[in-house]
């Protein structure tokens, strides 16, 4: 198991899949918290070795104007973390 200090994550493997779950800071006023996060603290928690991840928790954010109803809360890191390690977004 690895978790992050912050205590927002955690990671651990399960019949060769890497699970990972988040629970980003939340609100407008810590937008640049939560890209900080997931720019570097969830970058730890990734494996290293090419193997299947599974990402899953509370993001706090949306990476598609599909996804949201209300005020849109996008974010650029989470869309590169998704696009850079090749994930599907479900």
């Amino acid at each position: 198991m690895k978790p992050i200090p912050s205590g927002r994550g955690i990671a651990a493997m399960c019949q060769g899949i890497w699970i990972i779950n988040i629970y980003a800071p939340s609100g407008a006023e810590k937008r640049m918290e939560r890209e900080y996060f997931l720019n570097t603290d969830v970058t730890f928690l990734l494996p290293t070795d090419s193997t299947e991840v599974l990402i899953a928790g509370d993001f706090k954010c949306v990476i598609s104007q599909a996804d949201y109803t209300g005020k849109p809360n996008m974010s650029r890191a989470l869309t590169t973390l998704i696009r850079g390690m090749g994930l599907r977004d479900v």
